[in-house]
């Protein structure tokens, strides 16, 4: 049974993967781009300390959304700053 389960195993192996198509390709690039910038916006708020001093984050979703902001609307941020810097480099390409 072991050496059926090999056989299986190395031909599932040898199966290419199905090609991806360009609007796959592109959600997957934006979605990374999106929990990209997330994780920046969540650790801009973050407190670190030097010296024994205590250093404020710059805490971009305060400075944009201002206080009582929810997680959904971090995550509208992010998505919103993806979509417009996507946008801009899809000018800056075509305009050259």
């Amino acid at each position: 049974m072991a050496r059926l389960d090999r056989r299986i195993l190395d031909l599932e192996q040898r199966i290419p993967p199905p090609p991806e198509d360009e609007a796959a390709a592109r959600r997957k690039v934006l979605l990374r781009a999106t929990l990209d910038e997330l994780a920046a916006l969540r650790a801009s708020g973050a407190v670190h300390y030097r010296a024994g001093r205590r250093i404020e984050g710059e805490d971009i979703p305060l400075r944009i959304l201002g206080p009582g902001y929810s997680r959904e609307d971090v995550w509208e941020l992010a998505r919103r700053r993806v979509l417009e810097r996507a946008a801009q480099e899809e000018i800056e390409y075509l305009s050259e």
